[in-house]
C-alpha cells in the first residue's frame, strides 16, 4: 500500500516530468523545476498543469525557474505593455496591431513580456486566474493566456464587458464614432490602477522591478501613478514607464471636475490642467454629429488632458516614425497643442511601426488565386490582377494601370481628395481606380456612385469583406494613400509586401517607409484643414507619373524593391529593445547589450494541453546569435529605420534633427529578377459577390463631412489611430 506522502508526490513528480520534458524541447533549455510540495493531495498531474496554464492556486505556490548554461549573460528586461488595445481581442485601429505584433518579436530576442488589456468579451482563450483585487472600491478579476510566448492579461470588470460584450470594436470607447461614455474616465482609471497591481498580485508577474509601456491616453496614468501614487509612497521604486503616442490627435480631454472620480492626489492635478476653445467634450451626453464642425468659440474652457499627464511623467517619450516625431514636436498644429509638453521633455522619439507577416502573406494568402513571392511576384500578381478586374466588373485588361484606395471614408484619409481627382485622374488613357471602406454616409454615397459616372473604369464597394481588402492589396498595381496626416501608416506597408507600389503624402510615417521612385511615389502634404485643388491636381499629377512607369523595366524594379524589404516587426523590436535598455539601464548601454545577443528558451506551451505560465529566465545571453543561421538577402531593405529624438538646447529654443531614412543604393541584376508572365484568359477563381470590408486600419473620429479637420476637437474623442 502506497504511503499518503508517496500519494501526494506521484502527481507531482508527473508534472514535473511532462514540465521538464516541455521546456527541454526548445534548444539549451533545462528543466523548469516546479517544487512537488506544493501542490495538493487531491490533484492529478494533468489538474495541476492546467492550474499552471491558467495561473490558478497551484501556480501561485509553485517556485518555477528555468536555467541556461550559456555564458556572458545580460539581463533580460520585464516588460509590460498596458493598452486599451490588443489584437487580435480588441482593435479598432493601430494601437492594436502594436500591441499585438511588437510583444512577440521582443520575447523572440530574450525578454519577458506582458500585455494588459481590458476584457471586452468572453474570449474562449482566457482563464479566469482565480485573482480579485479591490480597486478604486470595485473588484477586479484578472483572466490570462500565453500565445507565442507572451503573457497575455486581461483586467475583468463590468464596465468593460457589459458595455462592449457581443458588439463591434467601434463600441469600446463609446456607444458610436463621436460619442465616448460618460464614465471613461473611471473606466480607465480602474484599468491603468488594476494594470500596476497586476504585475504583483499575478502569479506569473514579473513583480515592481520592470518596465511599463502605456499606450495612447487611455493608459496615460500609468507613468503619473506610478510617480505621484506608489513611489511616494516608496513602491515600484525601480519601476520605468515609457509613453507611446500612436496618434496625437486623441487625448483624453474631459471636464475638470471628473478628475475628483479618479482617485488621484490633489497634487497631480497641475500634470491635468487644460484649457482649450472648445465648448464640448464628446460624450453620449453630447456627441460629436457626423457633419459637424467644431467650433472656436473664442472663449476659454477649463479641462483635464490624460496625454499630457502622461507625457509629463513617463521616464521616456516614443512614437510611431521619426517624421511624425518631428511634426507633433515642432509646433501647436502638428503637435496638437501639445508641442510644448513634449519639448519640455527632451523631445520624442520615432521608431517605425511593423506589420504582420502572418496574416498578410503573399505566399501564403488563401485569398489569391496563385500566391507568390518576390521570385514569382510578377506571374502572381498578373493572375491576382485579372481575378480583381474580373470581381470588380471592370476590363479584364493586364495593360490597364490599376490603382487603389483602402480604408476609412473620411477626410484624414484623403477620400475627398480622391473623390475631387477622380476627373482628372481618369483622364490619363486605361487608368482603373477601385476604392474600398466604409465611413461617412456622404462619402459612401459618392463612392458607390463612381461605377455608374465612370463606366467601366472606376469601381467603388462599400461592404465588410477581408477576402477583397486582400485581392485589391495583391491585385492593384499601385495602393494610394493620400492622407492628410499618418502617424505610422499600415496601408502602404501591407501594399509593399504584396509588390504593390504605394503613391502616398508627404506626412508622418510615409515620409519614412515610402522612398520616391524606389519603393513609391510622393504628392506632397496635402492641406490638413480643408479640400484644396492643387491638392487634388497633385494628386492627378502624381497618378500620371507612376502610370507613364507602369509596365517599364523600372516598374518592375520597384514591385521588386517593395517586395523584397522586411517590413516585420523584427527591426522595430530591435529599436525598440535598444530604447527600453537605455530607459532601464541608462544611456550607452543599448549598443552594446545588443551585439552578440541570443534568444533564451520561452516556455511557450505544454503538449497536449493549454499553455504554461512558467517564466523564463532572467538572463539574455550574448554568445550564440553570431552563430545563429541568417536568412539570405536577395535586395537591400529600402527605408532601414532611425529613430532619433527631438532635442531642447539650453536656449529654449526646440532644435529639430532632420529625421532621414537609411536608404541603401539598390540595383538589381536582371538575372535576379523573376520574368514576367502574361495574364492568362482565365482562372478567377473569386466567387462572385465577395462582400467588401475595410481594412482595419484606424478609426472614425474626424468631425465633419467637410473637409476641415479639426484636430484639437478630436481630443476628446477616445479614439486611437
Amino acid at each position: 500500500m502506497q504511503s499518503i506522502g508517496s500519494r501526494v508526490a506521484a502527481p507531482a513528480r508527473q508534472a514535473e516530468q511532462r514540465m521538464a520534458v516541455a521546456s527541454t524541447s526548445r534548444p539549451s533549455a533545462r528543466p523548469i523545476l516546479i517544487n512537488a510540495a506544493a501542490f495538493g493531495v487531491k490533484k492529478t498531474a494533468n489538474q495541476l498543469l492546467r492550474e499552471l496554464a491558467r495561473g490558478g492556486p497551484s501556480s501561485r505556490k509553485a517556485s518555477c525557474a528555468a536555467v541556461t548554461g550559456a555564458t556572458g549573460a545580460t539581463a533580460a528586461l520585464d516588460i509590460v505593455f498596458v493598452a486599451a488595445e490588443v489584437a487580435p481581442w480588441s482593435k479598432t485601429g493601430g494601437l492594436g496591431d502594436v500591441t499585438g505584433g511588437l510583444p512577440i518579436e521582443l520575447v523572440k530576442r530574450g525578454h519577458r513580456v506582458m500585455t494588459i488589456a481590458p476584457r471586452y468579451d468572453q474570449y474562449a482563450d482566457a482563464w479566469d486566474t482565480s485573482v480579485v483585487v479591490d480597486i478604486m472600491g470595485e473588484k477586479v478579476r484578472y483572466f490570462h493566456s500565453i500565445k507565442k510566448g507572451v503573457h497575455r492579461v486581461w483586467v475583468d470588470h463590468p464596465w468593460f464587458l457589459a458595455k462592449v460584450w457581443g458588439k463591434t470594436g467601434s463600441k469600446l470607447y463609446g456607444p458610436r464614432s463621436g460619442a465616448d461614455y460618460l464614465d471613461n474616465h473611471k473606466r480607465f482609471s480602474l484599468f491603468c490602477k488594476a494594470a500596476i497591481e497586476a504585475v504583483r498580485v499575478l502569479p506569473f508577474g514579473p513583480g515592481e522591478e520592470c518596465v511599463f509601456v502605456a499606450n495612447d491616453w487611455h493608459s496615460a496614468l500609468v507613468p503619473l501613478m506610478l510617480k505621484d501614487v506608489y513611489q511616494a509612497k516608496g513602491e515600484f521604486t525601480k519601476a520605468k514607464s515609457v509613453l507611446a503616442i500612436h496618434n496625437i490627435a486623441f487625448q483624453g480631454r474631459m471636464w475638470e471636475d471628473t478628475f475628483k472620480d479618479m482617485q488621484l492626489p490633489t497634487s497631480a492635478f497641475d500634470k491635468f490642467a487644460f484649457s482649450d476653445g472648445y465648448s464640448k467634450v464628446y460624450t453620449e451626453a453630447t456627441p460629436m454629429e457626423e457633419d459637424e464642425k467644431p467650433p472656436l468659440t473664442g472663449k476659454t474652457y477649463k479641462k483635464i488632458n490624460w496625454l499630457k499627464a502622461g507625457i509629463l511623467t513617463a521616464d521616456k517619450l516614443v512614437t510611431v516614425s521619426p517624421n511624425y516625431a518631428t511634426e507633433i514636436s515642432a509646433d501647436a498644429a502638428g503637435g496638437v497643442e501639445l508641442d510644448t509638453a513634449i519639448r519640455s521633455r527632451g523631445g520624442i522619439e520615432g521608431i517605425v511601426n511593423g506589420m504582420d507577416i502572418e496574416e498578410w502573406n503573399p505566399k501564403t494568402d488563401k485569398y489569391l488565386t496563385l500566391p507568390y513571392d518576390q521570385n514569382s511576384v510578377y506571374a502572381g500578381k498578373a493572375a491576382a490582377k485579372e481575378a480583381l478586374q474580373a470581381e470588380l466588373g471592370l476590363p479584364v485588361d493586364p495593360t490597364a494601370p490599376l490603382f487603389a484606395f483602402i480604408g476609412r471614408l473620411e477626410e484624414q484619409k484623403g477620400v475627398d481628395i480622391i473623390l475631387a481627382a477622380l476627373p482628372k485622374l481618369l483622364a490619363t488613357p486605361k487608368v482603373q481606380v477601385a476604392i474600398l471602406g466604409t465611413g461617412k454616409a456622404a462619402y459612401e454615397k459618392m463612392v458607390n456612385s463612381i461605377a455608374t459616372k465612370y463606366k467601366g473604369r472606376a469601381k467603388g464597394v462599400v461592404k465588410f469583406s477581408a477576402p477583397l481588402a486582400h485581392m485589391l492589396t495583391a491585385g492593384a498595381d499601385f495602393m494610394l494613400v493620400p492622407s492628410r496626416f499618418e502617424p505610422c501608416g499600415l496601408i502602404q506597408l501591407h501594399a509593399m509586401h504584396y509588390g504593390t507600389v504605394p503613391v502616398v503624402a508627404s506626412t508622418g510615417g510615409l515620409v519614412d517607409t515610402v522612398k520616391e521612385g524606389v519603393t513609391g511615389f510622393h504628392m506632397g502634404a496635402l492641406n490638413p484643414d480643408r479640400l484644396d485643388e492643387a491638392d487634388a491636381d497633385a494628386l492627378a499629377a502624381t497618378v500620371r507619373r507612376a502610370a507613364e512607369v507602369f509596365a517599364t523595366p523600372r516598374y518592375k524594379d520597384m514591385v521588386y524593391n517593395c517586395i523584397s524589404q522586411d517590413l516585420s516587426w523584427a527591426r522595430p523590436a530591435q529599436k525598440w529593445e535598444g530604447l527600453l535598455e537605455e530607459v532601464v539601464y541608462g544611456k550607452g548601454t543599448a549598443a552594446t547589450a545588443k551585439k552578440n545577443e541570443v534568444k533564451v528558451p520561452v516556455q511557450e506551451k505544454i503538449p497536449g494541453d493549454t499553455p504554461a505560465v512558467a517564466r523564463a529566465p532572467n538572463v539574455r545571453p550574448a554568445a550564440a546569435a553570431a552563430a545563429a543561421p541568417k536568412a539570405p538577402v536577395t535586395a537591400p531593405p529600402m527605408g532601414a529605420w532611425r529613430a532619433t529624438t527631438t532635442a531642447v538646447p539650453a536656449n529654449g529654443v526646440p532644435k529639430v534633427t532632420t529625421y532621414k531614412t537609411v536608404t541603401p543604393a539598390v540595383t538589381v541584376p536582371v538575372a535576379a529578377k523573376p520574368a514576367a508572365v502574361p495574364v492568362s484568359s482565365n482562372g478567377n477563381g473569386v466567387a462572385a459577390g465577395t462582400s467588401v470590408s475595410e481594412n482595419g486600419n484606424g478609426v472614425s473620429a474626424t468631425p465633419s463631412v467637410a473637409p476641415k479637420v479639426a484636430r484639437s476637437a478630436l481630443a476628446s474623442v477616445s479614439k486611437s489611430a
